[in-house]
């Protein structure tokens, strides 16, 4: 009985430790002077432009728990690239 007990308790605190973590799901979209950055999780993120000048513009960072979080920058010209950027 006690070995089943245990058994349990493991199995429980189990899925309590695998539970999702981090940041997933990030992605960004680019616009005509600008572009858009998301992710899902808890994290903390920012998001790099890099404009067709060559300039870099960079998001402010936003800090999520367990949700959804979008950034933004712009270009004075049209974005080349945006890539996001998690912090540690």
């Amino acid at each position: 009985m006690r070995a089943l007990l245990v058994a349990a308790l493991m199995l429980l605190s189990a899925g309590v430790a695998a539970a999702d973590t981090g940041l997933h799901d990030c992605g960004a979209r680019l616009g005509d002077r600008s572009a858009t950055g998301w992710c899902h999780g808890t994290g903390a993120f920012a998001m790099d432009v890099t404009c067709v000048d060559g300039h870099v513009e960079r998001s402010g960072t936003v800090y999520i728990e367990d949700g959804y979080g979008l950034v933004s920058a712009s270009c004075f010209d049209r974005p080349r690239d945006a890539r996001i950027v998690v912090k540690s």
